[in-house]
């Protein structure tokens, strides 16, 4: 099932145990009045703005609004009846790195936060921001609760995070809506379709800037995204995948023409592993980054 605003995350496995590993989450800086603006990615940022800024894009937004407010029941319902919803009394540890998780970044509501036994380790956000006042939905697998320490869970759960926060499944839809009548004309419909394109995959940037965040250490983040592309949770140097991530941009940079055209039709909805870690790797690096953190110390 795949709804228009399904924003699966870390996709690449059944105990419903919060972790295999017991330690307990680092603390970490609340970002108190942190806004999405400041952590989307340069693409995603441009997009949103001039989206938002179409004449009638907010009957756009509000006519989505109330017809995927129907997609939301239902998708609430089916979790209900098929997953374990997380609460103090269920999950406590869990729910309470979502608790902390939100307060991080500052969100106006705490997600609803649902595990699915699955053996696929994955996690997804179901933000219809429907006309009905419930709170978005996050949903993790089991297999992904058995293969990640409490950090990394919590890093993953900040990228789930950023989708709500920077409200992708309602800019996305209202984006591919009033492109509709451009992606059929020649040339220029490839040309907005690609865009668009380059808008989705620039979303999981922004998210995984999100995650980065919520985990305020790289190697988190870095780590969850081994485990998860890896499909394994045995003894990984995550370091080793940074450096791996970044021989692989030079390889990039040095290949023939032909060869990078053909890694960018791979890319599809997300963007390549090795260049999501290279891409988090700059930003913790940067004085963006920096300056988030600094002045909220």
């Amino acid at each position: 099932m795949r709804f228009p605003v399904f924003l699966s995350v870390y996709a690449l496995g059944t105990a419903l145990a919060f972790s295999a590993n017991s330690e307990p989450v680092k603390s970490r800086i609340p970002l108190k009045g942190i806004d999405a603006s400041q952590f989307r990615h340069p693409l995603d940022r441009d997009l949103t703005s001039f989206v938002r800024g179409v004449p009638l894009s907010n009957l756009a937004e509000d006519a989505i609004k109330a017809s995927l407010s129907i997609v939301e029941q239902g998708a609430r319902l089916d979790l209900l009846s098929s997953s374990v919803k997380v609460s103090p009394q269920q999950m406590p540890e869990l729910y309470k790195s979502m608790e902390d998780a939100s307060r991080l970044l500052d969100m106006n509501v705490v997600p609803e936060l649902y595990v699915q036994s699955n053996s696929q380790a994955n996690a997804f956000t179901l933000a219809f921001q429907g006309n009905n006042s419930k709170p978005p939905i996050v949903v993790v697998t089991s297999a992904l609760l058995d293969k990640c320490t409490n950090d990394e869970i919590q890093a993953i759960i900040g990228h789930e995070l950023g989708h709500v926060k920077c409200s992708h499944s309602l800019y996305l839809t209202v984006g591919g809506l009033v492109s509709a009548p451009l992606r059929g004309l020649p040339v220029v419909g490839s040309r907005v379709e690609r865009l668009l394109q380059q808008w989705r995959l620039a979303a999981e940037y922004s998210c995984d800037r999100a995650a980065l965040l919520v985990a305020q250490d790289v190697n988190v983040v870095a780590g969850a995204m081994l485990k998860l592309f890896a499909g394994t949770s045995r003894a990984t140097n995550t370091q080793a995948f940074i450096d791996q991530a970044k021989e692989y941009e030079q390889l990039l940079k040095d290949a023939n023409p032909m060869v990078r055209a053909s890694i960018r039709i791979q890319q599809r909805t997300h963007p390549l592993p090795v260049t999501r870690v290279a891409e988090i790797e700059k930003w913790f690096n940067s004085e963006e980054y920096k300056s988030i953190i600094e002045r909220r110390e």
